[in-house]
């Protein structure tokens, strides 16, 4: 099943390669800003997740105290 997917990648990017026509097509100068925000927002959205599961992590590890404030033994 991998060999055909990538059989079926190769062929679509040269087909793409190959195929060399004009788009005619024109990108908002609004667009650019857009996908900045959006790559600078997932980004941030990883590093966020990241800090929460390494936050989650390392809470496994560290003693807590009890209500009376003495530590686990």
């Amino acid at each position: 099943m991998k060999k055909f997917l990538n059989f079926v990648l190769i062929i679509f990017l040269l087909l793409v390669i190959v195929n060399n026509q004009e788009a005619h097509a024109y990108i908002n100068p609004g667009s650019g800003s857009y996908i900045f925000q959006t790559i600078i927002g997932g980004l941030l959205a990883v590093v966020a997740v990241f800090k929460k599961l390494l936050g989650s992590i390392t809470g496994l590890f560290k003693k807590h105290k009890d209500t009376d404030g003495e530590q686990d033994e």
